[in-house]
């Protein structure tokens, strides 16, 4: 039997754990969750808070930087890249429109180590390794846009880019004069085109690779790059200017197994500056072949279709792009 002392103590005691218990809240018990490295157990607290307070900002800010230290631990514990992707796809959700200068430093490390976790994973083949070289420039850049003064980040990307460069261009001309010998092999212009991009996207002001890009586009706007990952494919195979008006000869192939309804409006002209233009449909429809009205392709046939601008004779013109139901763009690029 307790005497009534021990009990008053004991009361005593209890009320001032249930105190100290009630005296917490959920978004600093995620604050001591995240300075432990406790990851998860930090979601769960500012998860609560956000569903208590859906539009406090503080809170999906920790939420996102959260995510990417999540991301990052189990990167360095499994080196599983993977992982470190999706936590930071996740991140992005909560993203707020507006952020502490706190935040974008802290976010752009994560980004940097998001970059070097690419570029440092070992690929399993060449497409791969492509796509994490990509995703390692891409993420660099991104750090910086969150905080331009991201010294790692910054000699990280200088160092790539001018190590990689001449590699780039170099494999990119190989495919251009190999193309020229072999008429038979239109798809190494492909080649050619994709790493002459890479070049230039590590060296946006070698003249070179945009002369010689200029030249292998004269050729690759009129072939389909038909791949796997996407349904259509598009490809100019003329060009002509009359009455104030652009028409455009196009191939649209399409890939999947099943008929693909083809909608004019979803295709969309760009120049040099940026501005778009829609199809003009009277002048379209003056062609036999004039896409006017939605058109249904057969699996894995192609459509042959003219379609016409509104624009102005010589206007310098960048790309012509048809964007899916899906969100997939397929473009084709003007020399």
């Amino acid at each position: 039997m307790l005497s009534s002392r021990s009990l008053i103590v004991l009361i005593i005691l209890s009320s001032l754990i249930l105190f100290s218990q009630c005296g917490k809240n959920p978004e600093s018990e995620g604050d001591e969750a995240y300075a432990k490295g406790k990851y998860n157990q930090a979601l769960t607290y500012y998860l609560k808070v956000k569903k208590e307070q859906p539009d406090n900002a503080r809170i999906n800010e920790k939420i996102a930087l959260t995510y990417m230290q999540r991301g990052l631990a189990l990167y360095k514990l499994r080196k599983n890249v993977d992982a470190f992707q999706l936590n930071y796809e996740k991140s992005r959700e909560f993203l707020p429109d507006t952020l502490s200068d706190h935040f974008k430093k802290e976010f752009s490390k994560l980004l940097y180590e998001l970059a070097l976790a690419y570029h440092n994973a070992v690929p399993k083949n060449d497409i791969q390794k492509e796509k994490y070289f990509t995703l390692t420039l891409d993420y660099l850049k991104k750090a910086l846009e969150f905080d331009s003064t991201n010294v790692q980040a910054d000699s990280k990307l200088n160092e790539i880019k001018i190590a990689n460069y001449q590699r780039y261009f170099d494999r990119g001309k190989d495919f251009y004069l190999q193309a020229k010998r072999d008429k038979r092999n239109p798809s190494l212009y492909l080649s050619a085109e994709a790493y002459l991009l890479q070049a230039i996207r590590l060296n946006p002001e070698s003249e070179e690779a945009q002369k010689l890009l200029k030249k292998v586009r004269q050729k690759t706007m009129a072939i389909l790059d038909i791949s796997d990952e996407l349904p259509l494919a598009l490809a100019i195979t003329g060009q002509k200017w009359m009455s104030g008006n652009l028409a455009l000869s196009v191939t649209v192939f399409n890939n999947t197994v099943d008929p693909y309804t083809i909608d004019p409006q979803r295709f969309t002209l760009y120049d040099r500056v940026g501005k778009t233009y829609k199809i003009a449909a009277e002048p379209t429809a003056e062609f036999s072949k004039g896409l006017v009205e939605p058109t249904v392709i057969d699996a894995k046939k192609d459509g042959n279709f003219v379609l016409a601008f509104q624009v102005p004779r010589g206007l310098a013109l960048d790309k012509l792009i048809y964007e899916t139901e899906d969100g997939y763009t397929i473009g084709k690029y003007f020399p």
